[in-house]
C-alpha cells in the first residue's frame, strides 16, 4: 500500500489561526461597521431617525400659505423580513393643504427646503401629470410624497421599511389628552357649537430642537347643518386655503386649522408649528 502523506502540524496550526482571525474580524465588523441593509437595524433603532425626518418634513412644509397637520406614528406588523421572519414597519405623515394650482410648486419648494443630506428629488410623470418626491433621511429611513397637478391635498410620509421587532416598543400607542389648546381651536369649537369635546395631542420635535410642532384633534363632534355658514364668522379675516362643502382649512396666524364633517359628525384639528 502506498504510504499516506504525513500531516504537517504547522499547516494545521496555520489554518486554525486563520479561522480564528476571520471569526474575530467578523465579530468586530458586526459591532463596528455601519449597517448595509435595513434588517440590521431594528425598529427601536429606526424610530429616532423617523421622528427626526418627520420634524424636518413638518418644518419644510409649514408656511403661511399652507395648512399642515401632523399625524400619529403608525405601525404595520404585517410585513415580512424573510419568508419565515416577520417584521414591523413604522410610518408617520404630515398632511399639506394648498390652494388650487399650487401643489407642484409647494412640493418642489419642500424638496428644496429639506436638508441637503436628504438628496430630495422631484419627478414629473407627464402621462399622468403627477408629481412625486423621494428623499433619503439616512439609516434606511425614506421620505416620499406624490400629488396630481390639480390636487389641493398631499401627504408627506416618512417610513422605516420593514424592520426586526424590538422589545420595549409600544406598537399601539394612544394619543395623550391635550392639556392646552390654541385659541384658534377654541374658536372653531365655539363656531360649530360643539359640546363634550375631548381633544388629543400629537407632537414632534422641530429641527435642532428649536421648538415642538403639535396637532390638537377632536373628533366625533356634532356637525352643524352647514359647515361653511357656521365657520363664516371666524374665517372672514383668515388666510383660507380650502373652502369646500365638507372641509374648511385656514391659517389663523401661525396656527393651521382644519374643520371637516361626514355623516353628521365633525372633526377639528389645530396645528402649531415650529416658528
Amino acid at each position: 500500500m502506498p504510504e499516506r502523506p504525513k500531516r504537517r502540524p504547522w499547516l494545521i496550526a496555520l489554518v486554525v489561526v486563520w479561522a480564528l482571525v476571520l471569526a474575530g474580524f467578523a465579530v468586530w465588523s458586526v459591532r463596528n461597521d455601519p449597517p448595509t441593509v435595513p434588517e440590521q437595524r431594528d425598529i427601536a433603532q429606526a424610530l429616532p431617525v423617523l421622528q427626526r425626518a418627520v420634524g424636518e418634513m413638518f418644518a419644510a412644509a409649514d408656511t403661511p400659505d399652507r395648512v399642515v397637520t401632523l399625524g400619529e406614528t403608525v405601525f404595520d406588523r404585517d410585513c415580512a423580513l424573510t419568508p419565515v421572519r416577520d417584521g414591523v414597519e413604522a410610518t408617520r405623515d404630515v398632511t399639506v393643504r394648498v390652494r388650487a394650482n399650487e401643489a407642484s410648486g409647494a412640493l418642489e419648494a419642500i424638496a428644496r427646503t429639506l436638508p441637503p443630506a436628504y438628496a430630495a428629488a422631484m419627478r414629473h410623470n407627464t402621462v399622468t401629470d403627477k408629481y412625486a418626491l423621494r428623499a433619503d433621511a439616512g439609516e434606511f429611513v425614506g421620505v416620499e410624497s406624490s400629488v396630481d397637478a390639480d390636487g389641493t391635498v398631499f401627504t408627506l410620509r416618512a417610513f422605516t421599511g420593514c424592520r426586526p421587532v424590538a422589545a420595549g416598543v409600544d406598537f399601539e400607542p394612544v394619543a395623550p389628552d391635550a392639556t392646552t389648546t390654541p385659541a384658534a381651536f377654541g374658536a372653531a369649537v365655539k363656531a360649530i357649537r360643539a359640546t363634550d369635546v375631548i381633544a388629543t395631542s400629537s407632537e414632534v420635535a422641530c429641527p435642532a430642537g428649536s421648538a415642538t410642532a403639535r396637532t390638537i384633534t377632536a373628533g366625533e363632534l356634532t356637525a352643524p347643518a352647514e359647515l361653511g355658514l357656521a365657520l363664516r364668522g371666524i374665517t372672514g379675516g383668515a388666510a383660507v386655503v380650502q373652502a369646500e362643502r365638507h372641509v374648511w382649512a385656514w391659517r389663523d396666524g401661525d396656527v393651521s386649522v382644519v374643520v371637516s364633517d361626514s355623516d353628521g359628525t365633525a372633526q377639528i384639528t389645530a396645528t402649531t408649528g415650529c416658528q
